[in-house]
């Protein structure tokens, strides 16, 4: 299955990437880039090796989740061509902003 990023997804991963950089070096950005793209694989031939996320049960939609690293997970669904990346979510962060960004 093909990976498609949302605006806000990728918006975020950027963000996570840019701060990773500046307060880690470019070996934290290069290890992130990679955790990013290693799971970007695995979802491809495997969607369901999420677990459905906890903190979306009960929304419209089926949201799965992986920790690509110690603080950020790739919040994601899966369509019928596709896999949706909806969000890079920093754990460190309120759970219900979480809610409210996918609305």
């Amino acid at each position: 299955m093909k990976i498609i990023w949302t605006k806000r997804a990728y918006q975020s991963w950027l963000d996570a990437a840019k701060y990773i950089r500046q307060e880690f070096g470019q070996g934290a950005l290069k290890k992130f880039q990679d955790n990013t793209h290693q799971w970007e694989t695995v979802l491809e031939s495997m969607p369901q090796s999420g677990i459905v996320e906890p903190l979306l049960k009960g929304m419209k939609k089926e949201y799965r989740s992986i920790v690509i690293s110690k603080q950020n997970k790739l919040i994601y669904t899966i369509e019928k061509e596709h896999i949706k990346i909806d969000d890079l979510w920093d754990t460190r962060r309120e759970p219900q902003q979480l809610k409210k960004g996918l609305k």
